[in-house]
């Protein structure tokens, strides 16, 4: 049988509203009546009623999680599903539901937005920011919309989790020159993408500061035609490139691998270090030379900052970092670990 909170509010000899302050978390509640209630609720194991206080509240109980990218490509790979994980889990933990949207064409997302305005539908939105615009920004802010954007947007100053784009390639480059190679190429995601356009001027400047002007970069979307594309055109224009670096991970990495393969070259004699991990590096001959991004704690944090803003609590930054980490195998000729 479901306890009421009238039957707490009975059992612990204190008001309806009493409860209801102490399960929401309100001051002007004794300690020792706050410690009676919780106990109480954790001893007969009482859970509100979801539905009701959502009603209640005038809120719906559920976050949505706004994917930039068709479902086809976005969920299919490690970085959108490790965000995906840690936003679930995060959301769960404070009692909410996840609603995941995807547009029904790459960079539509005009079409989820509006049926998210018109139809009310979560408390909160955390949105994939490269491909947003100022104007579907704007008309959030102007909806009262709580939402946090994941990756930073030029255009656009808000409430956003970020990975530390500048800093991981910095570790990658030098790690690569460290190791003695001199003419490092690049091939990055689409130019328009902030943290392309982060990956590539950090590139550039690791390079400049350990003193090799050689430099060498491309861009490319994440279809395998377009991979195929540029970095053939990459390796055709710069025969003397001695390593790369990818600036994604994903299929720009299997799809390199096999461009590499069909021409005949080995790793790690050319070099190749990959902004993304994935557990599947560990095991290729040689082991992938990699940046781990931590995918599942910006979901995490994503979920924590939108919550303040929902619950109108001012969050101490309006951005949170998250730093990466090389994890050094034997793609850049490291020495071969034990395993």
């Amino acid at each position: 049988m479901k306890l009421t909170i009238n039957q707490i509010a009975e059992l612990a000899q204190v008001s309806k509203g009493t409860v209801s302050k102490v399960l929401n978390g309100h001051r002007g509640i004794s300690d020792s009546t706050r410690e009676r209630i919780l106990k109480l609720v954790k001893q007969l194991d009482y859970h509100p009623d979801a539905s009701a206080r959502a009603l209640a509240l005038q809120k719906t109980g559920v976050l949505g999680f706004l994917i930039p990218h068709e479902a086809a490509t976005s969920l299919t790979g490690n970085y959108w599903t490790s965000m995906l994980s840690g936003t679930s889990q995060r959301a769960a933990q404070a009692g909410y539901n996840l609603l995941v949207l995807t547009p029904p064409h790459e960079g539509d997302l005009q079409g989820a937005l509006n049926h998210i305005l018109k139809r009310s539908t979560v408390d909160g939105l955390i949105i994939g920011s490269e491909l947003l615009d100022r104007d579907s920004l704007s008309e959030l802010v102007l909806r009262k919309v709580p939402f946090v954007l994941l990756g930073r947007n030029p255009d656009f100053d808000h409430f956003s989790v970020d990975i530390d784009s500048v800093q991981g390639t910095t570790l990658m480059i030098r790690h690569m020159a460290a190791q003695g190679y001199r003419k490092i190429g690049a091939l990055l995601g689409p130019a328009h993408y902030p943290y392309s356009r982060e990956r590539l001027d950090a590139y550039q400047r690791t390079l400049s500061e350990a003193q090799l002007t050689w430099t060498a970069s491309a861009h490319s979307d994440y279809r395998s035609d377009s991979i195929r594309r540029s970095l053939l055109s990459l390796l055709e224009s710069h025969p003397d490139m001695d390593a790369l670096f990818l600036a994604s991970g994903g299929d720009f990495l299997l799809d390199t691998l096999r461009i590499l393969r069909e021409r005949g070259i080995e790793l790690p004699r050319f070099g190749l270090g990959v902004f993304d991990d994935y557990p599947f590096m560990e095991l290729l001959s040689p082991a992938i030379t990699a940046i781990r991004q931590p995918l599942f704690e910006a979901g995490e944090e994503a979920v924590t900052l939108l919550l303040q803003l929902i619950q109108k609590t001012l969050p101490a930054s309006r951005l949170v970092t998250l730093p990466t980490t090389l994890v050094s195998r034997e793609s850049c000729g490291e020495v071969t670990r034990e395993r």
